[in-house]
C-alpha cells in the first residue's frame, strides 16, 4: 500500500513539473488555449453558471461575436498552440486524469481557487460589488480555516458561492470597454484589456515580504509556490471538455472564440449590473435587461458627483483616447 501511494505521488510531481513547463514556468499562467476553459461553465455540483449575456451594451458588438480584428494573425497561432496541445498537453492531461484520483484533482483546485480569494475580493471592493467582496471575503475565511487551507470547498456547501473578480473585469467596469480578441503564445486565447489585467493581478498577488514578519512571509512564500506548481495540474483536469469541443467543431478555432467569449461577456455583464459605478450611470435597465435609448455602449457614462469620481472618470477617458 506504501509502495503505491509513493508510485502515485511520484506521478503526480512528474506530471506537475512538465505541466508547469508547459505554462511558461510563470506563477499561475494557464495551460495552451486553456484561457478559455477557466471561463466554461463550471460542471461540478453546487456551482451555477451565468446566463450568456443578451444586453448590447456590455457586447462589444450588436452580435455575438467577439472584436477580431486581427483574425489572420490569431488563427495562425491558434493552430502552432494546436500543435503544443495535440503532441504535449493532451498526453499530459491524461496522465493525470489516469493516475491521479477525482478527489485529489478536487483538492487541488479548490485548493488553487482558495489562493486567488484575495485577488477577487479585491477587484470586486474596486468595481464596489460590496455583496460579492463580503461574500469572497467569507469563503476565504471558512475555506482557510475549516476548509483545511482550501483543499475542501465548505464555503459553497454554506450558500457562499464562488464570486467572479479579476482587474480585467474591474478596468471593464471602469469604462474601458472594446478590447481586441487575441491569441498568445501558449497562454491561448484572451483580449488585450484582459492581458493587461492578468499581468496585474500575478504582480500584486507577490507577498509583500518587507511589511510583514519573517515567519509569515516564509509560510506565505511555501504557500504561493505550492500554488504556482498546482495551477497548471487544475487546467490538465478540464483538458478532457477541450477535445470534446474541438471533435464536435468544424471551426474549432470560431468555436472557442464564442465560447470564451460569451462567458466572459456574462462575467462582465453580472459586474456592471452590480457595480457601484456603473449601475446609475450607463442608462441600463435591469427590468428589461436592454440599455436605454440613446445611451453609447462604449462611452463612458456622466461623471457622478465629487472631484475624487470626476478625477477617476477623467484618468480613464484619458486612458481610452
Amino acid at each position: 500500500m506504501r509502495g503505491e501511494a509513493l508510485c502515485c505521488l511520484g506521478k503526480m510531481v512528474a506530471i506537475a513539473f512538465a505541466a508547469a513547463l508547459s505554462a511558461c514556468g510563470g506563477p499561475s499562467v494557464p495551460a495552451p488555449d486553456l484561457v478559455g476553459s477557466r471561463d466554461l461553465p463550471s460542471s461540478e455540483p453546487g456551482q451555477t453558471s451565468l446566463d450568456a449575456p443578451s444586453d448590447v451594451a456590455s457586447l462589444p458588438t450588436e452580435r455575438t461575436d467577439a472584436y477580431d480584428p486581427f483574425e489572420k494573425m490569431n488563427r495562425a497561432m491558434f493552430e502552432q498552440n494546436q500543435r503544443f496541445d495535440h503532441a504535449v498537453i493532451y498526453p499530459l492531461a491524461q496522465a493525470y486524469s489516469d493516475d491521479v484520483p477525482q478527489p485529489v484533482r478536487t483538492s487541488i483546485k479548490n485548493f488553487v481557487s482558495n489562493l486567488a480569494q484575495p485577488i477577487v475580493f479585491a477587484n470586486d471592493v474596486l468595481q464596489l460589488r460590496l455583496g460579492a467582496a463580503a461574500t469572497t471575503a467569507g469563503r476565504f475565511a471558512v475555506n482557510s480555516t475549516v476548509g483545511l487551507a482550501g483543499l475542501s470547498d465548505v464555503a459553497t456547501r454554506q450558500n457562499l458561492p464562488q464570486q467572479s473578480g479579476d482587474f480585467g473585469q474591474t478596468l471593464y467596469v471602469w469604462g474601458v470597454r472594446k478590447s481586441p480578441y487575441i491569441i498568445m503564445p501558449l497562454i491561448g486565447p484572451t483580449n488585450l484589456r484582459d492581458l493587461f489585467g492578468t499581468t496585474v493581478d500575478s504582480v500584486a498577488s507577490i507577498p509583500a515580504g518587507n511589511l510583514l514578519p519573517t515567519d509569515i512571509v516564509t509560510t506565505a512564500n511555501d504557500v504561493a509556490v505550492a500554488g504556482t506548481i498546482a495551477s497548471p495540474l487544475t487546467k490538465l483536469d478540464e483538458v478532457g471538455d477541450m477535445r470534446e469541443l474541438e471533435d464536435s467543431s468544424l471551426d474549432f478555432y470560431a468555436m472557442l472564440r464564442s465560447v470564451v467569449e460569451q462567458q466572459r461577456q456574462a462575467e462582465l455583464q453580472e459586474a456592471v449590473e452590480n457595480s457601484g459605478w456603473t449601475a446609475p450611470r450607463y442608462g441600463y435597465n435591469p427590468e428589461t435587461r436592454l440599455p436605454v435609448a440613446g445611451v453609447e455602449p462604449f462611452a463612458l457614462g456622466p461623471a457622478p458627483g465629487g472631484p475624487s469620481q470626476d478625477f477617476m472618470s477623467n484618468a480613464l477617458q484619458a486612458f481610452k483616447e
